[in-house]
């Protein structure tokens, strides 16, 4: 049977029923202001008590194990590899590490320190089998101990809560990955206030991913010795191999241009670990919205997050890029946010995410415009900015070459077929600048205005010619996003 159709003010009409339909497709962006923000997670003052602290050592992690993981690891760059940790393995096990302080309140302490030779960063799995909302996890290193981050039960429980109802279930839906603090131990320091007994807290920690690459912040003598060669100058391919002229990087720096100014305040770094206990890196883009309400929405590729419970493991890192034009330290206005996302709408079609940030972003980012009207014609003028290696935040430029259809055909490989107009990608020569590892899910932009989103390529900087693949902001809206985008 067929109908008649009307369309009237944003609603599709049709026989006995009524879809609503996007009035925006075209939105320009807007910028964060102090007003809208959030406070970030409270950084407590420390309790002024030696917590007893029970120490685990991990053996170191030979290079092979690192390397072999990463050559596996498909599109998105890997970072970090999954290590078992025998001695926090189950609650019993746990229980018994803790050794209880009690404080003058009346609260108890114990922690527990988890420490990898050789690791840039730590993340533990914390699997929770019963944790009270009234308890307390504090996170941070021996290197570091009044850097803290700290979350109550129910926010953790609150997260486990939205990855179960996700539909997802087991060890994954009810592990809460702490934060990286940046160094090679992390400390999980479990407060329980006055009266609840110590058997109320059933976790274990059975996992940790040990970050084998280095994405610290240059230390003060560190960025003097930067500062005589060109950002970025460390050229760095997919497999993670270093070049041995640095004069030979193609990444652009974004500090060395007047263009993009509203756009690169859009744009992240990511972190996040999969359920296996791997971390990888990519980057992400926040998206303006209609009522232009500062919802943290935020655009990435469906090859790095396309669940839930990985959605929670999100860390970002915003204005990271460098200070100035031949300065390989970053902004000072640099700042990293570790409350994971909710995970609206990912697909494969155009190989697209869509979160919603659990925590808002430092005031002053941008929320980036979109065009969602046409698809983008060949010869197309474009641009991307995004994070290759995980470097500062770079540039490319060059032109649409064609349209595209792309599947998967492996877990680390696709394939793309041009001079498709349905498809759901566009394919990109660059003139300037490359993407790379850790460019993955970064925003295509023509105009100011995102059209597209990375899934991967031969582009990188010893491949000139190579092309990288976008899937097509314009299909993605229509696949669904515009249920949050477009109205």
């Amino acid at each position: 049977m067929r109908y008649l159709k009307y369309a009237v003010f944003g609603l599709l009409w049709t026989t006995g029923m009524v879809v609503a339909q996007p009035t925006t497709y075209i939105l320009d962006p807007v910028v964060l202001p102090e007003s809208a923000t959030k406070s970030s997670p409270l950084v407590p003052v420390p309790l002024g008590t030696r917590v007893q602290t029970h120490f685990v050592v991990l053996p170191e992690l030979e290079m092979q194990q690192s390397l072999a993981a990463e050559e596996t690891s498909g599109p998105a760059l890997q970072i970090g590899a999954a290590r078992a940790v025998d001695a926090t393995a189950s609650v019993a096990q746990t229980q018994l590490a803790m050794q209880w302080t009690a404080l003058p309140s009346g609260q108890q302490v114990a922690a527990i320190n988890i420490q990898a030779t050789g690791a840039y960063g730590l993340r533990a799995g914390v699997l929770v089998e019963r944790l009270p909302d009234d308890a307390l996890l504090r996170i941070y290193s021996q290197e570091h101990p009044d850097a803290i981050v700290e979350r109550s039960g129910a926010q953790i429980n609150a997260v486990l809560a939205q990855n179960q109802g996700a539909g997802e279930s087991g060890a994954p839906a009810s592990t809460w990955w702490t934060p990286d603090v940046g160094a090679g131990d992390t400390t999980v320091e479990v407060v329980l206030p006055a009266g609840m007994p110590a058997e109320a807290l059933r976790i274990s920690i059975p996992l940790v991913s040990h970050i084998f690459y280095n994405l610290s912040l240059p230390t003060d003598v560190e960025a003097a010795t930067v500062e005589a060669a060109a950002v970025g100058a460390a050229d760095m391919d997919l497999a993670g191999t270093t070049q041995a002229n640095p004069l030979e990087s193609c990444r652009m720096n974004v500090s060395c241009t007047s263009n993009y100014q509203s756009e690169r305040n859009a744009v992240a770094q990511m972190v996040y670990t999969r359920e296996n206990g791997q971390s990888y890196l990519c980057t992400g883009t926040l998206l303006n919205n209609p009522k232009t309400d500062f919802v943290p929405y935020f655009l990435t590729a469906n090859h790095c997050i396309s669940t839930q419970s990985v959605a929670s493991t999100l860390q970002t890192r915003w204005f990271y890029h460098a200070s100035s034009c031949n300065s390989g330290v970053p902004s000072a206005q640099s700042a990293r946010r570790s409350a994971g996302a909710t995970l609206l709408h990912a697909t494969a079609t155009t190989d697209s995410a869509l979160l919603r940030l659990n925590d808002m972003p430092p005031a002053g980012v941008s929320y980036a415009g979109w065009d969602a009207s046409n698809l983008a014609p060949k010869g197309q003028a474009i641009y991307g900015l995004h994070h290759p290696g995980g470097d500062l935040l770079k540039y490319s430029v060059g032109a649409v070459a064609n349209h595209a259809r792309c599947q998967s055909t492996g877990s680390s490989t696709f394939s793309c077929s041009g001079g498709d107009a349905n498809g759901g990608f566009y394919s990109v020569s660059w003139s300037q600048g490359r993407t790379e590892g850790g460019s993955s899910g970064s925003a295509l932009f023509n105009d100011g205005r995102v059209i597209g989103t990375l899934y991967g390529g031969s582009s990188r900087c010893q491949a000139p010619r190579g092309l990288s693949y976008y899937g097509r902001f314009d299909k993605f809206f229509a696949d669904g996003a515009s249920h949050w985008l477009g109205n």
